[in-house]
């Protein structure tokens, strides 16, 4: 019994597959756990313990690189097996929902949840059957064009017959629409010439496409200017072709065609209505043939309906079109025998025989009972005769012998059905591996031998007979031969024209792909002649990695060489390789570092210390620098926020100060008393580290462009004094005084010159308004401009 999938087993993601050795152990861990305590369970024992005994073999699979991806993608081929499972089932569901025409969000998220799938997955669903919808509605519109148009009751009935809505159907529909059939615009459509006609059915037919619709790979509700562009892109495409075959030359011929019937939409709908009426002509055919001898027999005209529905007609409909068809050909349509009266005919015979038998006596039973097995089963070749499928001809013999195993008399009988149920067998291998040969053989003609070769290995995987089963093995040796010698024809090619990653990329998918082909000295020899110019190509991609400091990229790039060769080169590489290593366990250190200060959120100062306390831990880290300037940008903001803040508090203050100030921008305030803008933050604020003594104040003001204004200056006594002295007082946070633009010349005792400047302070109980200070002293600034 084939073992359980790993990634499934341990409940792990395969789309994209986890890679992650942690993840994956950790998932290891916590099953073996899960299992451990389910050991004894009385149903689940038995698997608990069998998944204990895998976990050597699980974790030597999910370890190795190319093991654990061939597990994701049976993982993923698993999953999809059993999604189309479902579908069937949801398929029905959906269709019972659709009844009213749509299915609701809410409805869609249910069937999600009662069938395991994503809302996309059901999604997908929907959008499938919508489109078996309307091929549907396309193929009954399609039929009924061919009188060049269609009655408004047609189009309701169509929107009806297939739960959909008018507007849905009008929109399929390419060609006009009238009321009745005796309107006006009912007139005849424009006919495509005959000879048109005949030239696209033969080079349709030699190219197995049933319409050129088909041909351009585009359904028949395609809008005119989508159909112009396929149309133009296959001429083109033609043209690049050097092929000059007869498939080439009905191809060409038909790309013409097809640009100049979809050249206008009267053409397309002469086609379309030429299209239609071979439909039916091949229906008509079909009831000649059926009433060849001026009869139709009741099982041909249940065919003939059946095959009328597939072409788009209600049964009903259909019924109606094929004897208004016999009826104008005057062919008979035979009435099937009434049952009741062959069941009376059949019982009064039964009577009679077993009243003659009684008579006969013993002597003629035997004989009859013979005949009767004879009977059987000659009538049961008969309807083995008669069926076309081989499965149910075995069906037939196996029931017969089946039923008769055990009854005198019959064993030559079951013998026959033996040897022809063991015929039938061998013909139906013989042909399946005939077909599968030519399926093979025209893959291998368009040189697509991976194809052919999966169809080989499916085939084997059905256990077919030993003879046929070595005539594929031989098969798909030969196609992997060619695989391998077209690979390194491509192979060569690549390190002729191709870049230095591109060969040793192109080198190693051969050797993993071919590790027994005929060419792998060849390919080892080409490995070894480019070392020298791969590793210049990794020292300079080194180089730009260095610059960008991905470290993780530059240790990859060792790797990648190291791996393939061992020459002096690798040992420089590997030498820079644990250098490498150690910046990328740095990196991983920092970010980590990051990670944990992040989690603070705003709390910048504890978010610093995060990163103070490592460097007083490890002072000579390498990343030192770098921890630096993690303090220096997480101090920056602390700094933002702190301005921030206060900004908040004053703008609070000011909506509450009554009318007089109000916010010009976010960091510019008008007084509406006097006219005069000030700044919102003075340099305590903004600039808290700088000193700011009166000549230092004066160049600050005038490189000012608070608010996109550049005019700012010093404010005079009178105006400082103005907003802080008098009421409503200008909103304050703490006490502090300010440069003003008064200056004075003094002299000390010592007869030193210096300079006196007015201050005011922000404290509105101040003793007095204007105090003289120091030019040299620290103080603060607030612009102010007219």
């Amino acid at each position: 019994m084939e073992r359980e999938n790993f990634y499934i087993l341990l409940e792990l993601s395969c789309d994209p597959p986890e890679t992650d050795p942690e993840v994956i152990e950790k998932a290891i861990t916590k099953k073996q756990s899960e299992w451990s305590k389910l050991r004894n369970h009385p149903t689940k024992g038995l698997h608990a313990q069998k998944c204990i005994n895998m976990i050597p073999e699980i974790r030597r699979v999910m370890k190795d690189d190319a093991l654990r991806a061939k597990e994701a993608e049976a993982a993923r081929e698993l999953l999809a097996r059993d999604r189309e499972s479902k579908y069937p089932e949801i398929d029905r569901h959906i269709d019972i929902l659709m009844g009213k025409g749509y299915v609701t969000p809410e409805e869609k998220t249910r069937l999600a949840s009662v069938h395991g799938l994503d809302e996309s997955q059901i999604q997908n669903r929907l959008n499938a059957r919508k489109n078996e919808k309307y091929r549907r509605i396309d193929q009954q519109i399609t039929l009924r064009m061919a009188k060049g148009y269609l009655t408004e009751s047609e189009v309701e009935k169509i929107a009806k017959r297939n739960s959909a809505k008018h507007e849905e159907v009008m929109q399929r529909v390419r060609c006009p629409v009238v009321k009745t059939k005796k309107s006006p615009e009912a007139a005849a459509p424009r006919k495509l010439d005959r000879s048109i006609e005949k030239t696209i059915h033969e080079n349709l037919k030699l190219l197995n496409k049933s319409s050129l619709y088909d041909f351009l790979g585009l359904p028949e509700s395609a809008d005119l200017e989508t159909l112009q562009k396929a149309a133009e892109h296959k001429k083109k495409q033609l043209a690049k072709s050097s092929k000059k075959d007869a498939v080439a030359t009905a191809s060409n011929t038909l790309a013409g065609q097809c640009i100049t019937i979809f050249k206008s939409e009267e053409n397309r709908i002469a086609y379309d209505v030429s299209l239609a009426r071979a439909k039916l002509a091949a229906l008509d055919s079909d009831i000649d043939i059926a009433g060849i001898n001026g009869k139709v027999r009741p099982e041909y005209f249940e065919i003939l309906v059946n095959k009328a529905v597939d072409f788009g007609m209600e049964k009903q409909e259909a019924v109606q079109y094929i004897r208004d068809y016999c009826r104008r050909k005057k062919l008979t349509i035979e009435s099937a025998p009434d049952k009741r009266r062959k069941y009376i005919i059949a019982a009064a015979s039964a009577a009679v025989i077993v009243v003659v038998m009684a008579a006969a006596g013993a002597f003629f039973y035997a004989d009859h009972r013979r005949q009767a097995r004879e009977s059987e089963f000659e009538e049961m070749i008969k309807q083995v005769n008669n069926t076309k499928q081989p499965r149910a001809k075995i069906q037939l013999l196996q029931t017969f012998a089946d039923n008769h195993g055990d009854d005198d008399g019959y064993g030559q009988y079951i013998d026959k059905a033996e040897d022809r149920i063991a015929e039938i067998e061998k013909n139906m291998a013989e042909r399946k591996y005939r077909d599968l040969g030519a399926k093979a053989d025209e893959m291998a003609d368009k040189e697509q031998y991976s194809r052919a070769v999966d169809e080989l290995n499916t085939y084997l995987e059905t256990d077919p007979p030993a003879k046929y089963a070595g005539k594929a093995e031989a098969r798909i040796e030969e196609l992997e031969e060619k695989i391998e010698s077209r690979d390194f024809k491509q192979l060569e090619q690549v390190m002729i024209n191709g870049a230095t990653p591109e060969k040793i990329k192109s080198i190693s998918k051969y050797l993993e792909s071919h590790p027994d082909g005929s060419h792998v000295k060849d390919a080892e020899k080409m490995l070894s002649d480019i070392s020298g110019e791969y590793y210049i190509y990794i020292t300079k991609q080194l180089e730009d990695y260095e610059e960008e400091e991905n470290w993780q990229q530059c240790a990859q790039l060792c790797e990648d060489y190291t791996s393939l060769y061992d020459n002096s080169y690798s040992d420089k590489l590997e030498k820079r390789l644990e250098d490498y290593k150690e910046k990328v366990t740095q990196d991983k250190k920092l970010k980590a570092l990051r990670r944990k200060a992040e989690s603070f959120g705003t709390d910048y100062e504890t978010a610093i210390e995060v990163y103070e306390d490592y460097l007083s831990a490890y002072p000579d880290t390498e990343i030192a620098g770098r921890l630096e300037g993690e303090i220096r940008a997480l101090r920056k903001k602390k700094r933002q926020k702190a301005v921030e803040d206060v900004r908040q508090r004053l703008r609070l203050m000011i909506e509450q100060s009554g009318e007089r100030y109000t916010l010009k921008t976010p960091a510019v305030v008008l007084d509406r008393e006097t006219g005069l803008m000030w700044q919102l933050l003075d340099t305590s604020v903004l600039q808290p580290e700088k000193c700011f003594n009166y000549e230092e104040a004066g160049q600050h003001v005038k490189e000012l462009d608070t608010g996109g204004y550049s005019d700012w200056r010093l404010p005079t006594p009178e105006e400082m004094a103005e907003i802080y002295k008098n009421e409503p007082h200008f909103p304050f946070l703490e006490k502090k005084w300010y440069w003003t633009s008064e200056s004075y010349s003094s002299y000390s005792d010592s007869r030193e010159k210096r300079t006196i400047v007015d201050t005011v302070d922000n404290d509105p109980a101040g003793r007095q308004d204007v105090q003289r200070r120091d030019a040299s002293e620290c103080g603060t600034v607030r612009a102010v401009r007219d």
